[in-house]
């Protein structure tokens, strides 16, 4: 299988926002390309804030992974959130969400992070069997947000 896992860089913005659009209409999330195009410079240009990575399959951009990085006394430290890991449709079942999660894993322990976490929509059980084979268990929280 020839794919390779790239740092992503301020060209690959609109294809960023593209994805992301995508992965958004399918639990029609609000999204605004500007805000996430000036997003993504900001974070691009900040390694503090965490990474975004490009997965490429033959050549060709076929998903992406945001890793956010942040301190939690609670778990002991420097964690990683996994804010965002898609894969564009046409490119599901070539395991690049797989390998995508064998990166994660491998990019956490490289780089001492504690824990990571991630939230998924409570109706996706193909991602949350994914999730789990890899280890990951349901926390006995609940996500809340306070909207500014």
């Amino acid at each position: 299988m020839n794919h390779e896992i790239l740092k992503a860089n301020l060209s690959d913005i609109p294809e960023l926002c593209e994805m992301m659009k995508d992965f958004y209409a399918i639990d029609l999330y609000p999204f605004d390309e500007k805000e996430a195009a000036a997003n993504f410079v900001k974070f691009l240009d900040n390694d503090s804030y965490g990474n975004c990575f490009k997965v490429v399959f033959e050549g060709r951009i076929a998903g992406y992974i945001i890793l956010v990085k942040y301190f939690s006394f609670e778990f002991g430290g420097e964690i990683l959130f996994l804010d965002e890991l898609f894969i564009k449709p046409e490119f599901q079942g070539k395991s690049l969400g797989k390998k995508a999660l064998e990166f994660v894993k491998d990019y956490s322990v490289e780089n001492n992070f504690k824990i990571v976490l991630l939230e998924i929509e409570n109706h996706n059980e193909k991602a949350k069997k994914l999730y789990e084979n890899y280890g990951f268990q349901n926390h006995k929280r609940s996500l809340m947000i306070l909207k500014n």
